[in-house]
């Protein structure tokens, strides 16, 4: 799912480790004493995938320590931001912080370019997300040299789109937008939907920011477009909901209301939870301000058993 920024928005976990239960499949049978880094950071992906979070943890912790045992600064590396992804997706942002801050300047140290660059690009987010606004642009900043050093046009609109927000965030409104129209234009031309999704949203969220609702409706229209035209459905329910947000006087209340409705649908239909959890909770706040008392206690009741939920699974408690 795209990880649009507008709500800007290492101990391992305390659960027996992986190889302490029976085999499974896709799990090793040797002992992790006996695999190297690579191997370990392998199994860390596979559980990573499946959204396993306390396997993850443990296996890029373990892999962690065999390439500090082996004094392998590119491993070291590599391990530190997949650490920090994990973490950055469970909300521990000041540990997942921390973790990339020991990361970029081993990566200073290694040939590979694009992974330094994603390091900064990754930091940028993260600081941008504690509040370290200083520290997120001058990543932001590196990052874009970066990727365009070694001509990496994804990592390019991935950072355009964090720094243009950025900007507008810091009242740098003409450079923001302009970042950002740069970045929809280059994924559009490279014929990148997904990017080009993402900038376009990113465009109307920049505008829903400073207040121009009309542009921002503009925008997220044109992204839904394009999401019916590929039929993808979870950039479609992103829409949805997004219209669906835009406060635009009472007269719209219903239309709003049924373009909830129509996104809580295509989450349920994808099992997307975290969708759900949003569409249901955004339908009580619609219920309530159309006066339908019972209906906006029901949503309520369903958003927050879902975000209970998904609370414990993030945490590693299933």
């Amino acid at each position: 799912m795209i990880g649009c920024w507008l709500l800007l928005i290492l101990l391992l976990p305390s659960v027996p480790p992986a190889w302490a239960s029976p085999p499974t499949q896709g799990t090793p049978t040797a002992s992790p004493n006996q695999l190297s880094g690579h191997e370990l950071l392998r199994i860390g992906e596979i559980h990573d995938q499946q959204e396993h979070f306390p396997e993850t943890l443990t296996y890029y912790q373990l892999a962690l320590a065999k390439f500090r045992e082996k004094k392998q600064p590119q491993g070291i590396a590599t391990a530190l931001m997949k650490i920090a992804r994990v973490l950055e997706r469970q909300g521990k942002l000041q540990e997942a912080y921390a973790s990339l801050q020991e990361a970029v300047p081993l990566f200073t140290q290694t040939s590979d370019r694009s992974a330094h660059a994603e390091a900064l690009l990754a930091t940028g987010r993260v600081a941008a997300q504690l509040g370290q606004r200083d520290a997120s642009r001058d990543a932001l900043t590196q990052a874009t040299a970066l990727f365009t050093r070694v001509r990496n046009a994804r990592g390019w609109n991935d950072t355009m789109v964090q720094l243009g927000l950025l900007q507008v965030v810091d009242g740098e409104t003409t450079a923001g937008l302009s970042a950002l129209q740069q970045a929809a234009e280059e994924a559009r031309n490279r014929r990148h939907v997904e990017q080009q999704f993402t900038a376009t949203v990113a465009l109307g969220d920049a505008h829903w920011l400073l207040g121009h609702m009309s542009d921002a409706r503009t925008h997220y229209l044109e992204a839904l477009a394009l999401a019916e035209a590929e039929h993808h459905l979870p950039f479609e329910g992103m829409l949805k909901l997004r219209l669906a947000r835009l406060d635009e006087g009472t007269g719209t209340l219903n239309d709003r209301l049924a373009l909830a409705k129509r996104a809580l649908v295509i989450a349920q239909s994808i099992h997307d939870s975290a969708g759900e959890a949003d569409a249901w909770s955004l339908l009580a706040d619609l219920h309530r301000q159309l006066g339908q008392q019972n209906e906006a206690e029901q949503a309520d009741a369903h958003a927050l058993a879902i975000y209970r939920n998904r609370e414990l699974f993030v945490h590693g408690v299933r």
